[in-house]
């Protein structure tokens, strides 16, 4: 795995494994907060700014979520490219968090920006800076998913790191929940794209702050060479055909993320038009999310007691059978639905503390199979699974609406309200219990397998 430095706490006699101290840990998962400040506003609200707020139809959504995921499939891969690549001063992966935190703020406050250009260039405006803002996630998040294999190559470690990470990272869902609604109304008043525009700024100014003191406590322990034998886009195409388990998380990430997509985005349809109950849009969004990071602390434990596929496996069908119950409560029974609402967020909780545990795995054992060590270009391979479930947590919704005939700010048909409720419950729970039955048939890395892969690449490096 590399030279390391002998200041660093030992977890364990094998090569690579550190201890992780509880700023550092912290830190890191500030990140996933950070983030989420920006990135939950984009799967919770804005679909609905867009139709409701800043004017689009949901054609034009729908076809600007297709453009943004067709600029993925080329940034993503070329960013783990570049990551892989480059070595900067500043840290091969860490210095990213660095460079790119006022950039990334400044993209979010320009994407809630409703600017005076009339229908074409709103248009232009809002395609330019939606795929302005993932463009700069990426840059971001490749590189500091990386991290987590040169910071220990320890299995408990990184299990402890990304279960805290994933509870931040769904707090700052609460944060997003919670404040979108309440400050958009308190700082908007009778002007909504003003509310936007001024909580989304005070979001990206905390944002920034965070990833700039994340940067400071991180640390890079193992040494990764990758820039001394550069990837070339053959590696690319080679781990996607011949690593099923990168293949395998690649489905399990856009499904699970497809679920998440689909339930935030139609939530506040669902209580502003079904329910008739738009007070209550900050609670609904606030329980797709507040349940779920109160359940990610829990993921070790299940790991340790009935294994981490199992684990997957327990998240997909609370999320699937909580949100496709909803299908059959009326919308006058509030609790009823608050409660399986609740549910369904338990699930997903569980999947995040389990789906960013879980890919080091496929880390290694690339690197077992190529004798290479790329892993910006392993975790992109699968985080294009997330970028893709934008694409089908967006397009699809979006369709939708388009097709039963909503019309934004109306009274809806009753051939509207049950789009939305069909996309708020069954189209959520149909994408769970498929991609359930895709994880539990063809993925085979279990804890032991992976164990194996560990113990000989230690070997392997200690040869070296």
């Amino acid at each position: 795995m590399g030279n390391t430095m002998d200041l660093y706490e030992k977890s364990g006699p094998e090569p690579g494994f550190y201890k992780l101290g509880r700023k550092e840990i912290l830190g890191y998962s500030l990140v996933d907060f950070a983030m989420n400040l920006v990135f939950q506003a984009i799967l919770m609200f804005i679909m609905f700014y867009y139709t409701d707020v800043y004017g689009l139809t949901a054609a034009e959504v729908s076809l600007m979520f297709l453009i943004s995921r067709a600029w993925d499939i080329i940034w993503d891969p070329g960013m783990g490219v570049v990551a892989e690549r480059l070595n900067p001063k500043r840290g091969k992966y860490k210095s990213y968090l660095l460079y790119g935190a006022v950039p990334f703020a400044l993209a979010g406050i320009l994407t809630y920006t409703v600017p005076d250009l009339g229908h074409a260039g709103k248009l232009i405006w809002a395609y330019v800076t939606y795929n302005l803002l993932n463009t700069m996630y990426t840059f971001i998040i490749n590189p500091y998913v990386s991290l987590t294999t040169t910071m220990t190559a320890d299995p408990a470690e990184r299990t402890k790191l990304n279960s805290t990470r994933m509870t931040l990272a769904q707090f700052g869902g609460v944060v997003v929940a919670l404040f979108i609604p309440l400050l958009s109304a308190y700082f908007g008043k009778d002007d909504p794209a003003r509310g936007y525009q001024l909580t989304v700024i005070l979001l990206s100014v905390i944002t920034t702050s965070l990833l700039i003191y994340a940067y400071t406590t991180l640390h890079e322990r193992i040494k990764v060479e990758s820039h001394l034998d550069p990837v070339k886009f053959k590696d690319i195409i080679y781990q996607f055909t011949h690593n099923q388990p990168i293949v395998v998380m690649f489905f399990l990430f856009l499904g699970v993320y497809a679920f998440s997509t689909i339930q935030s985005a139609s939530g506040v349809y669902y209580m502003t038009y079904n329910v008739g109950r738009k007070e209550l849009v900050p609670l609904f969004s606030l329980l797709n999310v507040l349940p779920s990071a109160l359940a990610v602390p829990f993921v070790p434990m299940l790991f340790r007691t009935i294994k981490k596929k199992n684990t997957v496996v327990l998240g997909l069908l609370l999320g699937a059978f909580g949100s496709g119950i909803l299908y059959f409560v009326p919308v006058s029974a509030i609790l009823v639905m608050m409660i399986f609402k609740s549910v369904a967020s338990v699930g997903y909780g569980i999947l995040m503390g389990s789906l960013w545990s879980m890919i080091p795995d496929t880390v290694e054992y690339a690197e077992y199979h190529t004798m290479k060590r790329y892993p910006a270009v392993v975790y992109t391979l699968v985080t294009l699974g997330l970028k893709a479930s934008l694409a089908i947590g967006g397009v699809i919704p979006s369709l939708i609406l388009s097709d039963v005939g909503y019309v934004a700010n109306q009274t809806q048909t009753s051939e509207a309200l049950h789009g939305i409720l069909i996309m708020t419950s069954m189209l959520p729970c149909v994408v769970c219990l498929v991609t359930m039955a895709i994880f539990k048939i063809f993925y085979h890395l279990d804890e032991e397998r992976v164990a194996e892969i560990m113990r000989e690449l230690a070997k392997r490096n200690h040869m070296d």
